[in-house]
């Protein structure tokens, strides 16, 4: 029996609370036997998560951590409020009791904004990791050390997993239990509780958010959205923009956690799905306009990003003039 502590502090999501219940038990269920056993930890013998949902928990002050320890995310939406809460009584002590139970040897994992509270413990020091990817950029700043790889849904280093937002909690304990009880119990996990499991989150990540919180990547941004035929390298952007090719590289892994020529990857999967979805502009054309040399090597892009073929996003630009977006007047229609 694989024993599991779930740490529960005040404003937790109550999601990541939830899915992490529900896929133990249904791995007890499918498996009819108890595979799991859980208990959850807090500071005292009630935890009020997100939304006041109260959870009984006992003090972990006490509590000898056990085979496995989950994190539910902190329930912060924003940098300054993740380091608020990184800076409580009840955070501070939690990744004490944390950095002693990565060093005893038991297996950690967390997601989204609970991924922070292992980086306030030092389990995420020279380990790849993954948190939501518009966060990555902040983890890398407050955890230097840390090396988040932002398009990963499930990071696994060292016996510390990670997971990106709020609902890749899912994907992290169908990992999990992969790990720990089988494939066969996870797969009929999800078929149990109907899971689309995913193996990146770079689907979601737009490069325009990343680029937003800094001038320099702004640049970067522009210079390659205005000349994406001409298939840019790290020294024709860096003399773009007038920086070294190593403060570029810089830059960009503290704003969005990529380096240079993925950050060009992305614009170009962006403005690639762009053109899929409003024009009919066929594939060897988008590619050749985002700067891919062959359309072979956009369509494998686009299958592993999105899980999808090209022809499957088209979705609905069926009614468009070839290599035309659609007017407001036929998007209506």
């Amino acid at each position: 029996m694989i024993r599991t502590d779930i740490l529960v502090l005040a404003g937790a999501s109550t999601a990541s609370l939830g899915i992490t219940i529900d896929v133990l038990d249904a791995a007890n269920r499918v498996a009819s036997r108890q595979l799991f056993s859980w208990r959850m930890l807090g500071t005292n013998r009630r935890t009020l998560a997100r939304g006041g949902v109260a959870a009984p928990t006992l003090s972990f002050a006490r509590a000898r951590p056990r085979d496995l320890v989950v994190v539910p995310g902190l329930g912060a939406a924003t940098v300054p409020e993740i380091v608020r809460r990184l800076a409580a009584a009840d955070a501070r002590a939690t990744s004490r009791w944390l950095a002693r139970a990565g060093a005893g040897g038991c297996t950690v994992a967390s997601s989204c904004t609970g991924v922070f509270l292992l980086g306030a413990a030092g389990l995420l020091d020279r380990r790849d990791c993954t948190t939501t990817w518009w966060l990555a950029g902040a983890l890398s700043s407050l955890f230097p050390q840390s090396r988040p790889v932002v398009d990963s849904m499930v990071v696994e280093d060292g016996g510390v997993w990670t997971a990106g937002a709020a609902l890749a909690h899912i994907d992290l304990m169908l990992a999990l239990v992969a790990r720990l009880a089988g494939a066969g119990i996870a797969d009929r996990v999800a078929r149990s509780l109907i899971i689309d499991r995913r193996a990146s989150q770079a689907r979601f990540i737009v490069p325009a958010h990343l680029a937003a919180h800094d001038p320099v990547v702004r640049r970067i941004e522009a210079v390659v959205r205005g000349r994406l035929k001409d298939r840019l390298g790290l020294p024709e952007i860096a003399r773009a923009v007038a920086i070294s090719p190593r403060t570029l590289g810089r830059r960009l892994a503290k704003a969005t956690g990529l380096t240079p020529m993925r950050f060009v990857q992305k614009i170009r999967l962006d403005a690639a799905l762009h053109l899929l979805q409003t024009t009919r502009s066929p594939l060897a054309r988008i590619a050749e306009d985002v700067g891919f040399a062959e359309p072979s090597a956009l369509y494998r892009l686009i299958r592993r990003h999105t899980g999808r073929t090209p022809s499957e996003l088209r979705g609905g630009a069926g009614r468009v003039q070839s290599g035309k977006p659609l007017s407001p007047r036929r998007r209506a229609a």
